[in-house]
């Protein structure tokens, strides 16, 4: 059980994304940053998913020697599929913030993709493309 006393900083998706539900998060993290005297930090939305393969499986709050980071995080490089909404990137990730991208999709997200392959094969996508194909 944390409270607001054991977290160091508040961070918020600033980006890409839905401009309105950015900017509810934005000015919501922004308001207890002010309020509990925190550090307010602006995350890329998408280099965040990227970055979470840095930390495996079983991360504890606290860093023991089982759990230290240096054993823990994929190291630099690696390879990145990136599937998020409208952004469906293979790249090859270098650094933080320097990757380079391999190939993606032209116009679509893979959920898209799914619902019209369902509906290219006539199957009913109510649910979704994506278990009518499955």
């Amino acid at each position: 059980n944390l409270s607001l006393d054991d977290i160091d900083a508040i961070g918020v998706t600033v980006g890409p994304g839905l401009e309105i539900c950015l900017r509810v998060g934005a000015y919501k993290a922004r308001d207890l940053a002010v309020q509990h005297n925190k550090p307010f930090v602006g995350v890329h939305h998408l280099e965040a998913h990227v970055m979470m393969a840095r930390i495996g499986p079983g991360v504890t709050v606290e860093s023991t020697p089982e759990t230290h980071e240096s054993e823990r995080a994929m190291h630099f490089p690696f390879l990145a599929l990136l599937v998020s909404g409208g952004h469906c990137q293979l790249m090859k990730c270098h650094g933080i913030g320097n990757y380079t991208i391999i190939g993606g999709t032209m116009d679509d997200s893979l959920g898209e993709a799914f619902d019209k392959t369902a509906r290219m094969l006539g199957l009913p996508v109510g649910g979704g493309g994506g278990p009518a194909v499955e």
